[in-house]
């Protein structure tokens, strides 16, 4: 079975010669991967050692940012592992991936993404009891074929060894959350999910692949708390950062 294997990836190489999802700068002999060193070295990290409850990297001197200084606590912490941006840009390449992986329909990338999402999420791992995903309208579901947010929820779950759930339905198909105001993301998620067959633990992790204002990750929560659930925690691939909101919003 393993020389079959050599054999397949040999001739694939042979005719689609493996190469960079960005970049599409091809690799060298027996290097098997979706990412170059170079753009690998290029994505915009997030710094993980101090941050807001809301993921957002904070000076030492404070402990909340303004936002989550003034809002009610719904989740108990987000962690992300990169930046976004929303808007086509080429050479941000955390962006280009997701959208990649997301769009283009290439499941084949949740493996190196959950790997970003285990990176990120480290200090939420002996917190978490189960791991659950952003569930999407069914009918969006099926037009483009997988959840993301399950796919990489469940790779998460296999990196870590912690139970996967469906623990959430959405029952309502709301407005992509991108095309929206800041203040009209919270009140286009409100009531698009219930809780599915699910039995309440005591913690749980969200699992979605883009964070921008927290609303839909907060909705999911609530959801989540009503049904007994004592501490939510977050995680994504990315977020978006504030600047980046209101640079679009003034568009």
């Amino acid at each position: 079975m393993r020389l079959l294997s050599s054999t397949i990836y040999a001739v694939l190489d042979l005719f689609y010669p493996p190469h960079c999802a960005v970049c599409d700068h091809p690799f060298g002999d027996g290097q098997r991967a979706f990412l170059c060193d170079e753009c690998d070295a290029k994505i915009e990290r997030i710094e993980q050692s101090h941050v807001c409850r809301c993921g957002i990297p904070l000076p030492d001197v404070l402990d909340l940012c303004p936002t989550c200084a003034q809002s009610e606590r719904v989740l108990e912490q987000i962690r992300s592992f990169g930046w976004y941006e929303e808007r086509e840009d080429p050479h941000h390449v955390l962006s280009v991936l997701i959208k990649i992986f997301k769009y283009g329909g290439e499941r084949a990338l949740a493996p190196l993404l959950a790997r970003y999402l285990a990176e990120a999420g480290e200090p939420l791992r002996p917190l978490t009891e189960q791991i659950t995903f952003v569930p999407m309208y069914y009918k969006k579901e099926r037009e483009r074929g997988f959840n993301q947010a399950e796919l990489l929820a469940r790779e998460l779950g296999r990196l870590w060894g912690t139970p996967v759930v469906r623990a959430l339905e959405k029952v309502k198909d709301t407005e992509p959350q991108a095309s929206l105001p800041h203040e009209a993301r919270r009140e286009n998620i409100r009531g698009a999910f219930r809780l599915a067959k699910f039995t309440p633990c005591a913690s749980i992790l969200i699992v979605d692949d883009v964070c921008t204002t927290g609303a839909t990750l907060s909705e999911c929560a609530r959801v989540l708390i009503e049904s007994g659930v004592e501490r939510v925690y977050g995680l994504t691939i990315a977020r978006v950062a504030q600047t980046n909101i209101e640079r679009a919003e003034d568009a």
